[in-house]
């Protein structure tokens, strides 16, 4: 009886749809449709990628990778940093254990949140990290505002 299971489903993956970005069985399009129906304006950014507009500020969704992650990435432009700005990113990021804040290459701030997906991950996750992450946003700003000119 196992014996008929497995070959079961040995055809059941042969025939399964190869090249969709997906992040541990929650496809890239099932984000974008849910994220949607939320209210959320998605638009398709790159392959693996959507751009979710919300307010001033647009978070990518990255929803694949070699271990299946889901990553948040946003990009605050409005923010400049300066000389106690590294001693600033230090400290939120000592006190934000979800999520982090760093300068890219580019020299922009940008706030980063990834979820480990590869035993599997929900569209209720998603929903549910995306919320945190705009909650993140929202501190990081405070918390800069707060400081004044770092």
């Amino acid at each position: 009886m196992i014996k008929g299971y497995g070959a079961l489903a040995a055809a059941l993956l042969a025939f399964a749809p190869i090249g969709a970005a997906q992040a541990a069985d929650v496809t890239k399009a099932q984000i974008a449709q849910s994220l949607g129906a939320k209210g959320y304006s998605v638009q398709d950014f790159k392959a693996n990628m959507l751009a979710v507009s919300v307010g001033e500020h647009v978070v990518l969704v990255g929803v694949d990778g070699a271990d299946a992650d889901v990553s948040y990435i946003t990009y605050l432009n409005e923010v400049r940093l300066g000389d106690g700005g590294h001693k600033f990113l230090s400290k939120f990021n000592s006190e934000v254990k979800f999520g982090r804040a760093y300068v890219d290459r580019d020299g922009d701030i940008a706030l980063q949140m990834d979820r480990n997906s590869n035993g599997g991950v929900t569209l209720g996750n998603v929903e549910s990290d995306f919320e945190v992450f705009l909650l993140l946003i929202s501190k990081f700003l405070s918390d800069y505002q707060a400081q004044g000119s770092v």
